[in-house]
């Protein structure tokens, strides 16, 4: 099985680090509540990080899933996520992100074939 590629482990470790937790978000309940990914480390195969799917022949990343991970912040139109031109998948449901608006980059995936924003606090 590849390994992930270290741009877009970097990718994702950046931009899941651009946010801050906020353990009193009540988004999701107690046994939904997916907290911060432990698993995810620099110098570490993104591959085996929590709520990350890497496609086992070319280790490219198609699917991550930070659903109720009590993220708070905006996703800025030049975030790391955009620069994972082969995602699939991408459910960023039940965090805040804080009034930011849904960037046109999200509709930049070429393969995307399932998109979660539900109740991220995106602006209308």
């Amino acid at each position: 099985m590849p390994l992930c590629l270290s741009d877009q482990s970097s990718a994702l470790f950046h931009f899941r680090n651009s946010f801050s937790v906020h353990l009193s978000n009540d988004m999701c309940d107690y046994d939904s509540y997916n907290p911060p990914k432990n698993s995810w480390k620099m110098g570490t195969d993104c591959c085996g990080w929590d709520g990350v799917t890497c496609d086992t022949m070319t280790g490219h990343v198609i699917a991550v899933d930070l659903s109720c991970s009590r993220l708070y912040g905006p996703i800025h139109p030049n975030a790391t996520l955009f620069s994972l031109r082969h995602l699939q998948r991408l459910n960023l449901a039940y965090n805040d992100f804080h009034g930011s608006k849904i960037s046109s980059k999200f509709g930049g995936f070429a393969n995307m074939t399932h998109l979660n924003l539900t109740d991220s606090s995106f602006a209308d």
